[in-house]
């Protein structure tokens, strides 16, 4: 523990010009007084630092100082960089911005000039819009688990509307776009199953220890497969209007997006059947519609009349 301190020490000496005994005592959660002797043993180890006294004093690395960085280029270590800042906005995890620091350090002032131009270009953020912070704690929570190996409880709710109470071991957080997954041992179900953290409530973190499973390590084809184990698929093609092209292709993605001669375009994917499904399907609009198979595109017929029968309901005299 006190290596690791010790490295985020130099770390925030490195990038900073002046750091106070203070504010790092704040940061290492220790107190002032073992800072200083912290610092007293950097020195000791031959880093170069240098103390200021007085009310703006601290400390601070004496310039031109740089840990070797080996064979770590620029564009590398700042990929390395977004990849932690995103990672940030939905973690927290004090390791991640010790983790940020190092590798700050390791760049010369006109390099992290550099860096800052392209954090201005390229902002990575898996929130939503107005997030409240719930899948944040969710996940924290979760980690810890994982951390400990304690089993999780839940209240989880299907695409179908089903609802029961889980028991979980958990082996894996997954995200995968910007939505959160659990994969782990259902108790009720007696096997591994992947849940959405998004119809998770009610979530806790049990006392009770668990020995991991055997299982073989997940790739990226796995864990497609596994979104569609256990469920019934459907191919089906969707035909937008010509001012809706950009919709399907900012849903779908461009390379999905075929060309019709009349300016509309038409869409063919295979999801999982459900009633995630037939809502996601409501709600791109009335400038799309179901060409096939002919099964969907009547029960989205029928919900959409359903749907105008109820607003129907208060234009009554």
């Amino acid at each position: 523990m006190r290596l690791e301190r010790l490295l985020a020490i130099l770390m925030l000496l490195i990038n900073r010009k002046r750091i106070s005994a203070a504010e790092l005592a704040d940061k290492m959660e220790v107190s002032v007084r073992t800072i200083y002797r912290d610092i007293d043993t950097l020195c000791q180890a031959g880093f170069p630092l240098v103390s200021f006294p007085g009310v703006n004093g601290g400390f601070a690395v004496m310039d031109g100082y740089k840990l070797e960085r080996n064979a770590l280029t620029f564009d590398e270590i700042a990929s390395v960089l977004s990849a932690l800042k995103g990672m940030t906005k939905v973690l927290d995890d004090e390791k991640l911005d010790a983790t940020l620091e190092k590798y700050a350090g390791l760049l010369t002032d006109r390099e992290k000039e550099t860096a800052r131009f392209w954090e201005e270009r390229l902002v990575i953020d898996t929130n939503p819009w107005g997030a409240d912070g719930a899948v944040k704690r969710k996940v924290a929570l979760i980690r810890e688990a994982l951390q400990n190996d304690t089993v999780i409880r839940f209240a989880y709710t299907t695409a179908n509307g089903a609802s029961a109470v889980r028991e979980v071991e958990p082996m894996t957080l997954l995200l995968q776009g910007i939505t959160w997954y659990v994969y782990g041992y259902c108790l009720l179900r007696g096997d591994f199953r992947l849940f959405r953290l998004s119809r998770l409530s009610q979530l806790e973190r049990t006392d009770r220890r668990f020995v991991r499973r055997e299982h073989p390590p997940m790739s990226e084809a796995d864990w497609d497969r596994l979104w569609h184990t256990n469920a019934t698929t459907v191919t089906f093609t969707l035909r937008f209007r010509p001012e809706a092209r950009m919709r399907a292709e900012e849903v779908f993605g461009v390379d999905k997006v075929a060309a019709d001669a009349d300016g509309a375009v038409t869409v063919t994917e295979t999801y999982p059947e459900d009633e995630w499904l037939y809502g996601f399907l409501l709600g791109l609009g009335d400038k799309v519609e179901v060409v096939e198979p002919a099964r969907l595109r009547g029960l989205i017929r029928d919900r959409a009349r359903a749907i105008w029968e109820r607003y129907a309901e208060d234009a009554s005299p």
